[in-house]
């Protein structure tokens, strides 16, 4: 039997044990593995120390080098375990896709995947790069240069051997003419004949689309006072401005540098990118004018009656903008859910009577009580107003509006204008000290306030430090990239154990 002097230190044993295993049985996924990339600029992973910072620096050298004479791409990936769901083909080939590995118009990429604990490797290689690479020679260059000393746990040595057989392989005069090819392959000078033809044609398209919708949108008000008008045309100019500035903005910014994504961008892929940058223009002008007919109609039948109306007379849109079916759509729904809601009630003497119109009787007089007439303010019902036609009569129809939810029946006064919850901040919180709010109950109609308790603002952080990441090796300082090319690969290469 154990003393108690030995059950500790044991127990300490055994945890460490248990520890090591666990960390030692770590399996990277394709989304774990740390791109050299985004972490320096460099060619090489090395999540678990394996090769070591000084190994990694030489590797990322030998690489650059490689690369400035060879025009083809390498990354270098080596951990101690991955996947156990996948072969080391499936992992290595998604991997190499994610990255992006080699340009992507003539697809130069090569990934070299290493796994210690399985003893496998494997070669990925770019399509553009299996004619001067093909498996066979790259299976040979393994086994001359890379499993022997693999095999002797010297696993720098292995890969930078490899690296430098690979590039005698491809530096053979015969291979001159290919690699001229294949490997320095520009963006030809027609692309922008190319792109500026659709870009015209778009363009010239979109501003009839946007000058039909004006005249509708005007159209749409015409039976409003002057300033009301005046008031939804500045603000409309207001709007096209300010959209159009953001249009020309981000085409500049997307299209002609600014960001890791323009490097992968040719400029016959402008036009489907400027089309979606109208379109989405498109959809915000639409949701404009929507919001417009809303503001102009208090009453839920006119502005549905008067969206179905711009639906039917604007239904093209969805040509220029695919977004706004989303939208028609949606108040589709709408009106079919209110076909009930809006059909005419009986009176005593079965006759129709008449819906009370709220554009005309916003505040809903002499029929709605001001508690009724909050409810509709906050949101929380909509009252339709039905008249007989002699006058003698009136009926109220109760809809649950937008915040129904938002809201419960008040204790005191029993309409529906009771917020629970709510947050009223009485010292906002700054980058210097914390804020402090109260949460209450609160009625907007008599105004009751029940208080329920004091809530700490946290202090304002900072965002613009940035985190740093050690999960990658060191990169070579003579590759400032940030990013892979967006090249591709269709399953070429080869691999094996050692």
């Amino acid at each position: 039997m154990l003393t108690k002097h030995l059950i500790k230190p044991l127990t300490l044993f055994i945890f460490l044990f248990l520890s090591h295993f666990v960390v030692a049985q770590r399996a990277y996924q394709v989304k774990d593995i740390p791109d050299p990339k985004k972490n320096g600029g460099g060619y090489v992973s090395d999540p678990d120390k394996i090769l070591g910072t000084e190994a990694v620096v030489q590797l990322n050298n030998t690489i650059a080098d490689f690369e400035s004479k060879t025009n083809v791409q390498v990354a270098v990936v080596m951990v101690s375990d991955f996947d156990h769901n996948k072969e080391d083909f499936d992992f290595a080939y998604e991997l190499f896709n994610t990255w992006g590995i080699g340009s992507k118009t003539s697809n130069n990429g090569l990934l070299l995947f290493i796994s210690k604990e399985r003893r496998k490797y494997r070669f990925i290689t770019g399509t553009g790069a299996e004619g001067v690479l093909p498996d066979v020679k790259l299976k040979h260059i393994a086994e001359q240069n890379l499993l022997p000393a693999f095999r002797e746990n010297d696993f720098a040595t292995g890969i930078s051997n490899t690296i430098n057989a690979i590039g005698e392989i491809i530096l053979k005069p015969e291979h001159k003419s290919e690699l001229n090819q294949l490997f320095t392959q520009q963006d030809n000078n027609n692309d922008l004949e190319n792109f500026l033809l659709p870009a015209g044609i778009i363009i010239l398209l979109f501003w009839g689309a946007f000058k039909m919708v004006n005249r509708q949108a005007k159209n749409a008000i015409k039976d409003k006072t002057q300033s009301d008008g005046n008031q939804y045309e500045k603000i409309g100019k207001g709007c096209a401005v300010a959209m159009m500035i953001t249009f020309i903005t981000g085409f500049i910014f997307f299209c002609f540098g600014g960001m890791e994504l323009v490097e992968k961008i040719r400029p016959k892929d402008a036009p489907v990118i400027l089309y979606v940058i109208l379109a989405l223009v498109l959809l915000g002008r639409y949701l404009f004018h929507i919001s417009a007919l809303r503001r102009i109609h208090y009453d839920d039948k006119n502005f549905f009656n008067s969206v179905s109306s711009f639906h039917k007379k604007n239904f093209w849109l969805i040509i220029f903008s695919p977004f706004i079916l989303i939208n028609i759509i949606i108040y589709l729904f709408k009106t079919v859910k209110n076909i009930n809601r809006f059909k005419a009630v009986l009176d005593s003497k079965g006759q129709e009577m008449v819906r009370l119109d709220r554009d005309i009787n916003m505040e809903g007089e002499p029929f709605l009580t001001k508690g009724q007439r909050i409810e509709e303010i906050v949101k929380a019902y909509d009252y339709d107003i039905w008249e007989s036609v002699d006058h003698q009569e009136h009926m109220i129809k109760q809809w649950p509006a937008e915040a129904y939810n938002s809201y419960t029946e008040c204790p005191d006064c029993y309409f529906r204008t009771y917020q629970l919850n709510k947050q009223v901040t009485t010292k906002k919180a700054t980058y210097s000290h914390e804020g402090q709010a109260k949460i209450i109950n609160e009625c907007s109609c008599c105004k009751k306030t029940e208080f329920i308790k004091w809530i700490t603002l946290a202090m304002l952080v900072d965002s613009s430090s940035s985190s740093g990441s050690s999960s990658s090796g060191s990169s070579s300082s003579s590759s400032s990239s940030s990013s892979w090319g967006g090249g591709s690969s269709s399953g070429g290469g080869t691999g094996g154990s050692w």
